[in-house]
């Protein structure tokens, strides 16, 4: 088939999550013919050209300094048709110039199927007449905005209705939609009744995070991602407030490990306590991973699966989780992993564990034989596959044929 893939960035950092799900998924869809759109700096294009090249039979890059804002993209094109910026960030030229470039590509060949990435990049697309087109969502920006909402905060609340409004109209301009977890497919299908929702879980990459020999460091726990990202930062203020001292307790020599980039100032501040170690960015997770005893992950925001998690499993860490961590999952709680809400049940199942050598082996060993089991990228890429063919048939999902959204 010939799939026209409309991205919100160059799909080559695989340090962000968007990016790193288009890397493994669009390298194993290489036997449709694949065209990429995207926005990028004027000066990084040599070399996202020649990443890309390894991914798509084309690739179309569109100069744009901003990144693209999650919300505000959705009107972007609104506000480039009036000639009106907003703060700055509305690059005018980049809009008209990718509207301009889609249009040029669709007028010159024939597409099955236009896979378009990340809800911001719906404003482009959405409008366009063509019978199979796709909206690749990552989280639902409603049920983030929603759990987000905070008593006080008016904008929190402000921002979790825009994001309902926006989000829903976009959907209702596709044909299908995909998520990667049932809760936030859930949000989709409720905001578009008649627009089929698919759940494509995240995949990891199973023979790079393949367990390594190195020996355990004693009484060391460590959470991995994305420091700069808000639902990291809560889950590790929480953790270090409300369970560690726990931990400390029965064991005060335990020892933290943060790794992962961009650390926000309240995180490095932790630093500052002796038995913290906050890395910053790492060129290799694996080995911060093999070397401590309990991988924990206490999420209190944000939604969709956590490739921190997968990561661990993969490499035969034992996880402690909250339900949030691994809500878009299927684990059986003791056996794949621990299941932890509250501070002390969370805090004695680190306790176990640092405890129970056998028992850290034993639930790593489950964890891994989960992930090869059900969380591999061709597994992901399968799932793709079968929606681009129910696309282009014509065939029916859940007993109901896709409703075709006006333009109106």
């Amino acid at each position: 088939m010939n799939i026209l893939v409309i991205d919100r960035a160059p799909p080559c950092n695989l340090m962000q999550g968007n990016a790193l799900i288009g890397q493994h998924l669009f390298s194993r869809l290489r036997h449709h013919n694949l065209t990429l759109v995207c926005p990028a700096p004027i000066g990084e294009h040599p070399h996202y050209q020649a990443e890309l090249s390894k991914l798509f039979q084309e690739v179309h890059l569109v100069p744009r300094n901003q990144p693209i804002p999650t919300l505000m993209g959705l009107i972007e094109p609104v506000l480039a048709q009036v000639g009106v910026g907003f703060r700055g960030k509305v690059e005018i030229a980049a809009v008209s110039a990718f509207q301009a470039t889609v249009q040029r590509l669709l007028s010159q060949k024939t597409f099955d199927v236009i896979h378009t990435r990340q809800l911001p990049m719906a404003a482009i697309i959405g409008p366009i007449d063509h019978p199979a087109k796709l909206l690749e969502l990552v989280d639902s920006e409603t049920l983030q905005a929603a759990r987000r909402v905070r008593p006080g905060a008016p904008k929190t609340r402000l921002r979790a209705v825009m994001a309902r409004v926006l989000e829903q109209r976009a959907v209702r301009l596709f044909h299908a939609c995909t998520s990667v977890a049932e809760p936030d497919a859930r949000v989709i299908r409720m905001l578009a009744p008649n627009v089929p929702v698919y759940v494509t879980p995240n995949g990891v990459d199973a023979d790079y995070f393949a367990p390594l020999d190195l020996p355990e460091q004693p009484d060391t726990v460590v959470f991995t991602g994305a420091m700069s990202f808000p639902p990291n930062i809560t889950a590790v203020l929480y953790y270090y407030q409300h369970i560690l001292p726990l931990i400390r307790h029965e064991r005060p020599q335990v020892q933290l490990i943060i790794a992962g980039r961009d650390p926000a100032p309240e995180i490095a501040a932790l630093g500052d306590d002796p038995f913290v170690t906050v890395t910053g960015y790492v060129d290799d997770m694996r080995p911060w991973l093999a070397q401590s005893c309990v991988m924990i992950c206490p999420m209190r925001s944000g939604s969709g699966i956590k490739n921190k998690v997968l990561e661990a499993l993969a490499m035969a860490r034992p996880v402690v989780a909250t339900t949030l961590g691994i809500e878009a999952l299927e684990v059986t709680n003791q056996r794949d992993l621990v299941i932890a809400d509250q501070p002390a049940e969370f805090a004695a199942a680190v306790l176990r564990l640092l405890h129970d050598p056998a028992a850290r082996k034993r639930l790593g060993t489950a964890g891994r034989e989960l992930v090869m089991r059900r969380y591999t990228w061709e597994a992901c890429a399968a799932t793709y596959d079968t929606i681009f063919m129910r696309l282009t048939q014509g065939r029916v999902y859940a007993g109901k044929r896709p409703v075709y959204a006006s333009k109106s």
